[in-house]
Order: structure tokens, then sequence, then C-alpha cells
């Protein structure tokens, strides 16, 4: 093999594997959202989320309230924007009318 080539394919493997390690060293990214809030009484169920996109709180909501529905009658799930106490969203799911959202 000719030094030229071998520098190259040289340089190649270092670049890979720093390219490599930086991104598996990367923090990870922020989450889309988080429970802020948690309250029950009653066998209602009422959720505080801080959510970087509210126009996920549908899917959101159905995500805590499925597990949950056993147990409670009623599940509220409050939607804000992180840093924010303005509610953007409202999603409440009842036995009769499943999961209802109220955009605000």
């Amino acid at each position: 093999m000719r030094p030229a080539v071998a520098a190259f394919v040289v340089a190649g493997l270092l670049t890979g594997g720093l390219v490599w390690l930086s991104v598996s060293l990367a923090p990870d990214p922020p989450p889309r959202w988080s429970v802020t809030r948690r309250v029950s009484a009653h066998r209602a169920l009422v959720l505080e989320v801080d959510a970087m996109f509210p126009e996920e709180a549908l899917d959101i909501a159905r995500q805590l309230g499925e597990p949950e529905q056993p147990r409670f009658d009623e599940i509220l799930v409050f939607i804000y924007r992180p840093g924010s106490r303005v509610m953007a969203r409202r999603v409440q799911w009842t036995r009769a009318h499943g999961f209802v959202e109220d955009v605000y």
C-alpha cells in the first residue's frame, strides 16, 4: 500500500472515531414533555404537564391516562408551555366521553 493511501485511510478512521465519540458523549436532548404536578382524590386524577409542543396534548394525555383508567372515573391533563403558567390545552377523559381536548 502506498504511504499516501495508508495516511488517508488512517485519517479517515481517526475522523470517524472522533465523530462517533463526540456523538455518543453529547448530552441527551431535553424531554418533549414532563409531569410537573400530580394530584388525585375521589376517583379523579389531575396532571399538570410542561410540553414543548402543546399540540401533542392528546397523545400525551393518552400516554399518561390510559394506564390509570381502571383506577379513576375522570382524568384531567393540563398542558403548559415550559416556563409559563398560562394553560395552552386541557384534555379530559371520562368513561362516558373518552378523551376530549380543549385548546385555550
